[in-house]
């Protein structure tokens, strides 16, 4: 199988943070039989953080990894809450964006939104609640960090912006981002943008690809039935 390589521009911490716990899963999974490396890499240098989410630096940052990498995959990766209230023009300079400029896939709305769809049970349960229409609707009106934080951190204690634990990244949370794509508020997109992809759905994607059945739902084992006795 040809190894596939991203290099990807993130907006922050968080972002390159996840890149590198993903990258170092992904690597221990091994080399498939007849290959010299991992079939997927998801490349986050650090110099390729751009710091900030707004559109001017995410594509000043493009293109000086463009320059530095003539033919290679290089995606964006931001959060689209910015996008959404158009906050400092964003969604004005995205909606004018010249050819050249890949489309960006964006976590909807961000980072943590992102992180909560690789739970399930009470916990997603619980971040769908506060963002959904009985809460304080993140999902519609996107919060800004000051809001959402702190609700971040009661459901998922020990959560640290810009900080994930070393085994973040799992089989098993991976399956869990793609049964949840469902739950990405990507249809709130008030100022009608045109080519706006999902991280996630970007993520799973290249995965299944890379690794067949790896994402598929778990076997559920039989459930052995008692029989009376006579």
């Amino acid at each position: 199988m040809p190894v596939t390589r991203h290099i990807i521009v993130c907006e922050g911490e968080s972002e390159w943070t996840y890149l590198q716990r993903l990258q170092s899963f992904l690597d221990r999974e091994g080399v498939p039989p007849g290959a010299f490396e991992t079939p997927l890499r998801f490349i986050g240098p650090e110099h390729a953080m751009a710091k900030n989410g707004t559109f001017g630096k995410l594509v000043g940052t493009f293109k000086k990894k463009r320059t530095e990498n003539r033919g290679r995959s290089i995606q964006v990766w931001a959060d689209f809450d910015l996008y959404h209230r158009n906050d400092v023009r964003c969604a004005e300079q995205y909606a004018a964006k010249t050819d050249g400029i890949p489309d960006f896939l964006f976590s909807f709305h961000n980072f943590e939104d992102f992180f909560a769809l690789h739970f399930d049970g009470e916990p997603l349960a619980e971040w769908l609640r506060f963002g959904g229409t009985s809460g304080l609707r993140h999902f519609t009106t996107p919060l800004h960090s000051d809001g959402y934080l702190p609700e971040i951190k009661r459901i998922f204690p020990g959560y640290a912006k810009g900080g994930l634990p070393a085994d973040f990244v799992s089989w098993a949370s991976l399956r869990n981002l793609k049964a949840n794509l469902g739950h990405q508020p990507s249809g709130s997109n008030p100022h009608n943008l045109q080519g706006i992809r999902s991280f996630a759905e970007f993520l799973t994607r290249e995965i299944e690809r890379a690794y067949p059945g790896k994402l598929d739902p778990p076997p559920v084992a039989p459930v052995a039935l008692s029989v009376p006795s006579p």
